[in-house]
């Protein structure tokens, strides 16, 4: 199966790769060395080659069954090579299975796959640099979570502050007006 490069970065989640040549993610538990996440896309060669690896290790997770595990790996492993103006997929791996010579149908899992871990994989990472505490545990009944951080003098009660995430804004000409 051949994918123009934008198309494998968009579907991976790392478009920036393109002008970057480099993307990673990680993360870890400094008091636990069974948690921790590290996610990176790689052009090799001038961009003749794409490599995608991820590993991403858990403690005491619940997965699809609801079957709790000890320990949980979570793994992929993709490359691809140009073949003119587009790439081919030659190898791709996730959870322990190999497919040499993948067809479209696992290739596009793949993708996903490595696209949904690598998110998770980045909000750990986020959430890690904004709090420095065990990020994994947080401390219950503590109040905000960025309690730290003092409010604006108002003559307002106690006020809190959290994180703003930015969202591109709507036409409003397009939202009902019963709304």
């Amino acid at each position: 199966m051949m994918y123009a490069l934008n198309d494998l970065l968009t579907k991976m989640g790392a478009p920036e790769t393109k002008d970057k040549g480099h993307m990673r993610w990680h993360y870890f538990d400094k008091d636990n060395n069974e948690i921790a996440g590290f996610a990176e896309v790689t052009l090799l060669e001038g961009g003749k080659r794409l490599v995608a690896e991820l590993q991403h290790l858990r403690h005491n997770y619940e997965d699809e069954m609801r079957q709790v595990h000890d320990q949980y790996s979570e793994s992929f492993y993709m490359h691809a090579e140009r073949t003119g103006m587009h790439y081919k997929v030659t190898k791709i791996a996730f959870d322990g299975e190999e497919y040499a010579h993948p067809q479209k149908s696992v290739i596009e899992l793949g993708l996903s796959l490595f696209h949904s871990r690598a998110l998770d994989i980045s909000i750990l990472m986020v959430e890690q640099a904004f709090n420095k505490q065990d990020i994994l545990s947080p401390a219950l009944n503590e109040g905000p979570r960025f309690r730290d951080v003092p409010p604006l003098k108002s003559s307002r009660k106690k006020e809190s502050w959290g994180l703003v995430v930015p969202f591109r804004p709507r036409d409003a000409s397009r939202i009902p007006a019963n709304h």
